[in-house]
């Protein structure tokens, strides 16, 4: 129960201090329309390398092409449900797109906590690189959701607390993968696609279309640009 509970901890601080310390990156950021344009650029960019080339190949190899469609359309069904909800709520466009990137963020997060849970059960050392690894990954990812926050206008606290908010769900992730062990590669599959359905939907009608308004050169297709190359570095 004790290796439990800490197998839990490790979930919930590679959660948390990985999304929380992008949150804070964004602080020190230049408040510029360029700037910003291209930063909201970098997100998506960044956030469809994810997608592109992390998210879905894993939900295809682990469960198959159907499970993965019908998670991309689930996902998808979900922002366009969401964003039918809170458009009387949240006036500011950039808020809505940090909101359900957000959302998006912590569903994917929560089978990387699975993984990493189920990774400490392996008697290797695989679980505390696995947690660097992940904790590392999570910073560009908390500084997706920050960037439009930050452009938004939203105070220095209540940004680095919503970007806490979406690491959480890898601890809940890793204590359930360590608790019942080996997750169905099936529903890991539907989680990711799941996932990546709400990420490319919220690129495409929001991040990119925010980034274009906001400055019109060529920072946010050059941020785009960046943003995808910054995640092969990452990932590769």
């Amino acid at each position: 129960m004790k290796e439990l509970w800490i197998i839990t901890i490790y979930g919930f601080v590679v959660g948390v201090v990985g999304t929380g310390l992008g949150g804070l990156a964004s602080l020190f950021i230049r408040n510029t329309d360029r700037t910003l344009s291209f930063l909201l650029g970098l997100t998506g960019g960044f956030m469809l390398f994810i997608v592109t080339f992390h998210l879905l190949p894993e939900s295809f190899i682990l469960g198959g092409l159907y499970i993965s469609i019908i998670g991309i359309i689930l996902g998808i069904l979900l922002v366009v449900f969401v964003e039918n909800h809170i458009e009387n709520i949240v006036k500011n466009p950039l808020m809505k797109s940090s909101l359900l990137l957000g959302i998006s963020i912590a569903v994917h997060n929560f089978p990387e906590g699975l993984a990493l849970g189920s990774s400490f059960l392996m008697g290797s050392n695989l679980g505390p690189v696995l947690s660097l690894a992940m904790l590392l990954h999570n910073i560009p990812e908390g500084l997706s959701m920050a960037i439009p926050l930050k452009v938004g206008k939203k105070s220095p606290l209540k940004i680095i607390f919503y970007t806490i908010l979406t690491g959480i769900p890898t601890g809940i992730g890793a204590f359930l993968g360590a608790y019942v062990g080996m997750i169905s590669n099936t529903f890991i599959s539907l989680c990711l696609s799941f996932a990546g359905g709400t990420m490319l939907y919220i690129i495409s009608d929001e991040i990119i279309p925010s980034a274009k308004t906001l400055h019109k050169g060529r920072a946010s297709s050059i941020g785009i640009i960046m943003g995808f190359v910054i995640g092969i570095i990452l990932y590769f």
